[in-house]
């Protein structure tokens, strides 16, 4: 399984892959919005030089022309490296371009899954991860995980190294209910971990086994015995 974080704020992007086994970063312009970077590469510079080289790191064109789509494609790699994973929104000039790039050796993530027929269409054109948006899917009465096992129960006929990438939560449950259904990787806003990790029984718990200690050992720790 993998694990990625969906935001592009740099203090949280540090604070994330310090804490969490965080396998890439994904962005998209709604999120770039929200930083208010005018200067678009050199923020995405910034979002790798602290992942590092290790990490992926998935970039959204804007374009809606397949040739667009592809110009813009190679502009990003030009910029930020042949390792860039490309972000394309599956529609019929995306899954052109997401074709044509992938059969140039281009790692490609193909967005704004909605529906399994998407899916299986962008397998087959070559893409490296199926974006399915979890929650926006819910919002409009398709069952998000029905879609997700669906996909990962055909990646076993599809020749490639596709994996499905679930995205757009809200909650906790969704997130560990993708996996359950056989996402293999989820990006998720830094919010949602924290709130994983922060629930008043976890702070208990912990609360406890300190009096625990304290009432046997005191003040001293493991490292003074």
């Amino acid at each position: 399984m993998e694990l990625m974080l969906d935001t592009a704020n740099l203090k949280e992007i540090e604070r994330g892959i310090a804490l969490y086994p965080i396998s890439g970063v994904t962005t998209n312009p709604s999120i770039i919005k929200e930083e208010k970077a005018e200067d678009f590469f050199g923020h995405m510079r910034s979002i790798r030089a602290l992942i590092g080289h290790g990490r992926s790191l998935h970039v959204q064109v804007v374009a809606d022309t397949s040739e667009s789509i592809i110009a813009e494609a190679e502009k990003i790699l030009s910029v930020l490296g042949e390792e860039t994973f490309i972000k394309i929104p599956v529609t019929e000039d995306g899954l052109k371009a997401i074709r044509i790039l992938s059969e140039r050796g281009v790692s490609v993530t193909a967005t704004a899954v909605y529906t399994t027929i998407q899916g299986i269409l962008a397998m087959l054109s070559g893409a490296r991860y199926i974006a399915a948006y979890y929650n926006r899917m819910l919002n409009i009465d398709i069952d998000a995980p029905k879609v997700i096992k669906e996909l990962s129960s055909l990646l076993w006929s599809n020749s490639g190294c596709c994996q499905v990438l679930a995205a757009s939560f809200k909650n906790v449950t969704e997130i560990t209910t993708a996996y359950a259904n056989g996402a293999s990787c989820c990006t998720v806003s830094p919010s949602l971990l924290s709130t994983g990790l922060h629930m008043p029984s976890i702070a208990k718990a912990v609360d406890d086994f300190h009096a625990s200690w304290k009432q046997v050992y005191g003040d001293m720790t493991i490292l003074d015995l």
